[in-house]
């Protein structure tokens, strides 16, 4: 329907200059035939007038008539008349032949003195061109008409008329444009035919090429453009296919490897669009990755993936917990909301190792406490000691959905960030005591040198313990080392219990613990000193034992006696050792002059 539309459209276009064209024609050929009568006619006047003028000069103005007659006679003449004014007939009369104005047209010319042509008659009968021309009185010349007519210079003393056939030229101009006409059309036929097969070629291609491209706009790359039968179309629709072959599988590998790459926002049936969605998202997870490498630990790790799930995918209700596989160890690292799950006992994604559901199961997960709540756990295993569990919940049941795709989507982001994850779990796994989960002496070293560059500012005073159970070894070769770990534990629970929040505890070494008292005069290091010793009075339950043991504990102060926080420590263990040698059980307080280093 669109093929006949375009060439009938065409074919109107053509068949319009072809008519404007033979108008044209006709009129250039009439304009012609016109202008050829016209000057035959304006001759044939002048021959008149001049005769007039010349018989006036000689006197022999009878023979007037019998020249009107001769020109009349000539081929194509019609009639040839002489008209005179009243002015002329009042002065010398109506003359021997009537010379009387024949119509309106010989009146006007002697009223206005301009001459006029006129054109009468029809394509089928005879065509006159009439042309009538005044005869105007001056005394310039060869005759000075004053000099025997009683009228002033530009008056009108008379006019010639002539009519003349123009059917000779009417018919050459029929003809010629007849001619023209057939020539046109035989012309425009074969044109037409011509056009009408080389754009049947070529729109059938175009059409498949618009079809192609109209599939390919919505999502469809396999289609093809059928190879035309002329070979006019066909380097077009070879080069649009192979175009659309390389697109199409460029396109389709793509997409594959996206898909093992990234798990995106939304599906889409357009493999264009979807391969551009899965670089804008590569791109922002190779942002975060790229952040997350500036991160001091993995605690601002942790921060980070809490404001992408916040601001990201507006959700709130959710927690955040740290699995070690190896040990069966569970650490809440971030609680938006109440936990609502027993996860510290176990957590069953990261058991499975996968995503739990609770709308695919009436009970999915056991340790949830809230049957009422719907929750979504995604576990991100990150390396053999280490894995991170996603809990969302939420009462409405309709958001599951949303929830799956944001914890698939957080898996784009935790995967491209495991190395950078693992070297923050690293970096933290060497400051902490695998047993005790506190600091351990290389953190000291890094906090001595922090607290000795605040110090010169602030010049907060601190207290150093150096704690250590008297015969621990004892433990170790009674029972074994397992109740050995036991105790040490209970020592650091027991020395917790009877320090400050922002004080730091610290695992020195074996069953040696640092203590670092913030901002605390000398007198109230020693009463905190005293009651760590006095709490070990209670027994260490381990299992079925129960032990009792005693420790014995150093104390020196920064910055009061010395502005080293290094030296500082050396100097409570120092005192550490008096205590022992004095036999245990013993806070003491370093002494310069006692106590040399």
């Amino acid at each position: 329907m669109k093929k006949e539309k375009t060439f009938f459209t065409l074919v109107f276009s053509i068949v319009t200059v072809m008519v404007l064209f033979i108008a044209v024609l006709a009129a250039t050929f009439r304009y012609m035939g016109l202008q050829s009568a016209e000057s035959k006619a304006n001759l044939a006047a002048r021959i008149v007038q001049e005769s007039l003028t010349s018989h006036m000069i000689t006197g022999s103005s009878d023979y007037q008539n019998e020249l009107v007659k001769q020109i009349g006679a000539l081929e194509g003449m019609k009639e040839v008349w002489i008209v005179r004014s009243d002015a002329l007939s009042r002065q010398y009369g109506k003359g021997i032949h009537p010379q009387e104005a024949a119509d309106d047209i010989d009146r006007t010319v002697l009223r206005d003195g301009k001459a006029i042509k006129n054109i009468s008659g029809t394509l089928f009968s005879d065509t006159l061109y009439r042309l009538s021309i005044p005869y105007i009185a001056t005394e310039e010349g060869k005759i000075d008409c004053l000099s025997c007519h009683d009228a002033k210079v530009g008056t009108v003393l008379g006019a010639v008329s002539i009519e003349m056939e123009i059917n000779d030229l009417k018919i050459t101009g029929l003809i010629a444009a007849a001619t023209a006409i057939i020539v046109l059309v035989i012309l425009t036929i074969y044109l037409l035919k011509m056009i009408r097969h080389y754009i049947s070629s070529y729109k059938e291609t175009l059409d498949e090429v618009a079809v192609t491209m109209e599939k390919a706009e919505g999502g469809d790359y396999t289609h093809r453009v059928e190879q035309p039968e002329s070979s006019d179309g066909y380097k077009a629709a070879m080069w649009t296919n192979a175009v659309m072959e390389k697109l199409d599988t460029a396109l389709s590998e793509s997409g594959k490897k996206m898909a093992s790459l990234i798990r995106l926002d939304q599906q889409n049936s357009d493999p264009l669009y979807t391969l551009q969605m899965g670089v804008d998202q590569l791109y922002e997870v190779e942002r975060f990755r790229a952040e997350i490498e500036k991160d001091q630990n993995l605690e601002e790790v942790y921060t980070r993936i809490v404001a992408l799930l916040r601001t990201r995918w507006n959700l709130s209700n959710f927690n955040i917990l740290e699995l070690n596989p190896l040990n069966k160890t569970t650490q809440v690292v971030h609680t938006e909301k109440t936990l609502l799950c027993d996860a510290l006992s176990g957590c069953r994604a990261d058991r499975t190792s996968g995503m739990v559901d609770s709308s695919e199961c009436e009970i999915a997960c056991p340790k949830m406490i809230d049957p009422e709540a719907h929750y979504v756990c995604q576990s991100y295993s990150i390396v053999d000691d280490l894995d991170i569990v996603v809990s969302l919940v939420t009462y409405e049941a309709r958001e599951i959905g949303k929830i799956r795709l944001a914890l698939e989507q957080l898996g784009n982001y935790i995967n491209a960030s495991k190395l950078q994850i693992i070297n923050k779990k690293l970096q933290q796994t060497v400051r902490i005591d695998p047993l005790t989960q506190l600091y351990n002496r290389a953190y000291l070293e890094e906090m001595t040198k922090l607290i000795m560059a605040q110090s010169t500012r602030t010049m907060i005073p601190y207290g150093i313990l150096m704690i250590d159970m008297d015969q621990f070894n004892v433990i170790n070769h009674s029972y074994d080392i397992s109740v050995g770990d036991e105790v040490i534990k209970s020592m650091a629970h027991n020395i917790l219990e009877n320090i400050r929040q922002g004080d730091m505890l610290i695992r020195y070494g074996g069953d040696t613990f640092a203590v670092i008292l913030y901002d605390y005069e000398s007198d109230e290091v020693l009463q905190v000193a005293e009651t760590i010793r006095l709490s070990f009075k209670k027994k260490i339950r381990v299992n079925t034992y129960a032990i009792l043991k005693t420790v014995s504990i150093g104390i020196s102060l920064f910055p009061a006696q010395t502005s080293n926080m290094i030296e500082g420590v050396e100097f409570a263990k120092r005192a550490l050792l008096e205590a022992k040698h004095q036999g245990g059980n013993l806070s003491l307080r370093y002494d310069p002059k006692s106590m040399p280093v």
